[in-house]
C-alpha cells in the first residue's frame, strides 16, 4: 500500500516540476505566444458545460510524444479534474478510429503548467495517415463519478506539441 502511495507523490513531482519549467508571455505581441501566430490552435477552452472538443491535427509523422499545455485554470473552488487526449481519426469505408493517448490531471487543480505524455503504439499508427481526417479530442473529466464538475471551472489547452 505505502508503494502505490509513494508513486502518486512522485508522479505529483514530476506534474509540478513540468509545470513550473515553461513560463509563458502574456504579451499577444509575442512570437513565441500561439495566439500571435496564423494558422493555428490558439486556445481550446473547455467548461463542465462544454466539456470536449476536437481539434483538427497535423502532427509529425513518427512523433512519440505529445506535450499538452493548460494555459490558464480558473478554478476559484478548487475542484479536481482531469484533461483526456484521444487521437481520432475519420475517413474512408473503415469509419471512425479512436485510440487513448492519456490522462493528466494538474496538482493543485488551480496551477496551469505542460504536461507529456508518451503516444501509445496503437495511437501513433494514425498519425502517419494522410487520408482522412485527424482530431485530437480533448476532454474534461472529474476524477471521480461521484463528484461531477461544476461551475464556475474554465480550463483553456494551449496548440499541442508533437515531438
Amino acid at each position: 500500500m505505502k508503494r502505490n502511495g509513494l508513486l502518486v507523490v512522485v508522479a505529483v513531482a514530476v506534474s509540478v516540476g513540468a509545470c513550473a519549467a515553461e513560463p509563458r508571455s502574456t504579451d499577444p505581441k509575442d512570437p513565441g505566444d500561439p495566439a500571435s501566430q496564423p494558422n493555428q490552435m490558439h486556445g481550446v477552452t473547455l467548461t463542465p458545460t462544454t466539456p470536449r472538443q476536437d481539434v483538427t491535427i497535423a502532427p509529425a509523422a513518427g512523433a512519440t510524444t505529445i506535450v499538452l499545455t493548460m494555459a490558464t485554470i480558473d478554478n476559484p473552488s478548487s475542484q479536481a479534474f482531469s484533461l483526456t487526449a484521444t487521437l481520432t481519426w475519420s475517413g474512408g469505408s473503415s469509419g471512425a478510429i479512436e485510440e487513448a493517448i492519456g490522462t493528466v490531471s494538474p496538482y493543485p487543480a488551480t496551477q496551469p503548467g505542460s504536461f507529456v505524455l508518451t503516444v501509445p503504439e496503437a495511437a501513433r499508427k494514425w498519425l502517419s495517415r494522410t487520408d482522412g481526417q485527424l482530431a485530437l479530442r480533448l476532454a474534461l473529466q472529474p476524477v471521480a463519478a461521484d463528484r461531477p464538475l461544476a461551475d464556475p471551472l474554465r480550463v483553456t489547452i494551449g496548440e499541442p506539441a508533437w515531438h
